[in-house]
């Protein structure tokens, strides 16, 4: 802020007065942090201390690594609070013990290390990427080719299972799945949000589509929970008209809209709204904006990661964006909230009778 000399002034609450440079150098710096928890997820060492190798040569040993890399490795966890001493053993803390040890069924490194390698090598040189950007799109979206590979779409599969089927588990606590008979969801990955919804709700059927390459692993984790009676899994782009079927009173998309631009989410959305019947409805579960846009962070970061390769490839809306585009396509009503504050959306909106 200025005076009316000119002069810059505080800002009311400003939460850098009486910091030095710690905030900006953790800003900068953020990417030694993953990958030192990459390195640490790679050798196992969360899994080895919870199966009891609370000394440097303890984790050494079960790990396969040298004494002074076991070491250096414990320290850097010790300092990032993962690892803490307790009576002269380390110990995980709690939130890596439920989620870092590989023989835990809320265990999801194995996403962490698939993220961090992937999201680090399309964030690097990111900066050049910035100026003459265009408004046309590119002719295909950039992760469809690791979908392309069977072994990179089976790892991204996996890795979705992990970080998410706690996720799917809350969705079917908050979303009422009663309501409805057969659900179609597009985008389904893995299969998680059916299987956590059908294992709360007998009566439930769905139809997962999703790129034929992450068809056969969405199988494998539907066969795992045994619900392959009431889920099926095929392949279908939700970009084709064709690939709608008839007979699903809801239909969902859970968290790939944000890959796309507006007018590609509103022919989707419509497409959504010809195939439901009177009544039926459309779930969305995605990153969203605030509603003045000011973050939060992760969205934002998604918001700005999708400009790659001279395009935008993305955009992460709003609420009322997500409501104004639902109107556009044809649902005069939709509301939301979050599913996971500050970072996840749900929006939901009914076909009117």
């Amino acid at each position: 802020m200025k005076s009316e000399k000119g002069e810059v002034t505080a800002i009311p609450g400003d939460p850098t007065v009486g910091k030095n440079t710690e905030r900006l150098n953790e800003l900068a710096m953020g990417f030694k942090k993953s990958q030192a928890l990459a390195a640490a997820l790679e050798v196992g060492l969360f899994s080895a201390i919870a199966e009891g190798a609370g000394t440097v040569e303890d984790i050494a040993a079960r790990c396969g690594i040298d004494r002074e890399t076991a070491d250096r490795l414990l320290i850097i966890a010790k300092s990032m609070d993962l690892v803490r001493d307790v009576d002269g053993r380390a110990r995980n803390l709690a939130d890596v013990e439920r989620y870092l040890v590989r023989s835990r069924p809320t265990y999801f490194g194995d996403f962490l290390r698939f993220t961090i390698g992937t999201e680090y090598d399309e964030w690097r040189g990111f900066p050049d990427q910035i100026r003459d950007v265009s408004s046309d799109p590119l002719p295909s979206k950039l992760y469809e080719g690791d979908l392309n590979d069977p072994e990179r779409a089976r790892a991204f599969t996996e890795a979705g299972y992990n970080a998410s089927i706690a996720l799917a588990h809350r969705l079917a606590k908050r979303f009422d799945f009663s309501r409805f008979s057969r659900w179609l969801d597009f985008a389904g990955g893995s299969g998680c949000y059916a299987i956590a919804a059908c294992e709360r709700y007998p009566n439930l059927r769905v139809t997962v589509m999703d790129h034929p390459n992450v068809v056969p692993v969405a199988r494998e984790f539907i066969a795992k929970h045994e619900l392959s009676d009431r889920i099926d899994a095929r392949p279908g782009n939700f970009l084709v008209p064709d690939d709608y079927p008839t007979g699903y009173d809801l239909i969902s998309f859970i968290t790939p809209l944000h890959w796309y631009l507006k007018d590609d989410v509103v022919k989707v959305l419509r497409l959504a709204w010809q195939a439901l019947p009177p009544g039926g409805t459309i779930l969305i579960v995605g990153y969203m904006l605030n509603d003045d846009r000011s973050g939060p962070l992760d969205p934002a970061l998604y918001h700005l990661q999708a400009i790659r390769e001279g395009h935008y490839t993305g955009h992460v809306p709003s609420g009322p964006e997500y409501v104004a585009y639902l109107r556009e396509a044809g649902f005069p009503d939709a509301a939301y909230d979050w599913l996971l504050p500050g970072r996840l959306g749900q929006i939901e909106a009914r076909k009117p009778d």
